[in-house]
């Protein structure tokens, strides 16, 4: 055997330990350590913030029906992350599925946040079970 055989024998078994290390799952609590980590990193600099920890986040504190309402207005209206995670930390999930099903939409989001006004949870109530009845007829169920 050559040197040259001698250092290919070495360096694929090698080279394929590192990518299985590389590629391999991370054990569950690695996995929600890392999403804490993330979560913190952008509650401080929500400017991070993506769509995808705006869906994690909607999915742990929304039900279903209504993350996945809110996803098809922020796909309709374009809503960026950082407006969804500020609007989020401020008024709350709930608040943002009422603002979207009221009809505010992205501008009356960003006039939310502008203003700093009061967010009226019973007049988003009304006029968002009057715009889509069927999404809080789905939360009674």
């Amino acid at each position: 055997m050559t040197s040259l055989d001698t250092l290919i024998a070495l360096a694929v078994p090698a080279a394929l330990l590192i990518a299985y290390a590389a590629t391999a799952t991370a054990s569950p609590r690695s996995l929600r350590r890392e999403a804490a980590r993330r979560a913190d990193r952008v509650h401080r600099h929500p400017a991070l913030a993506t769509l995808g920890d705006v869906q994690l986040r909607l999915d742990a504190e929304l039900p279903a029906g209504h993350a996945g309402f809110v996803f098809e207005r922020v796909a309709t209206q374009r809503i960026d992350a950082r407006t969804l995670w500020v609007f989020l930390d401020r008024f709350g999930a709930e608040a943002l599925v009422l603002t979207l099903a009221a009809g505010h939409g992205y501008a009356g989001l960003l006039r939310m946040l502008r203003d700093e006004a009061t967010y009226d949870a019973a007049e988003a109530r009304v006029l968002a079970g009057l715009s889509e009845p069927w999404l809080f007829d789905l939360a009674t169920i």
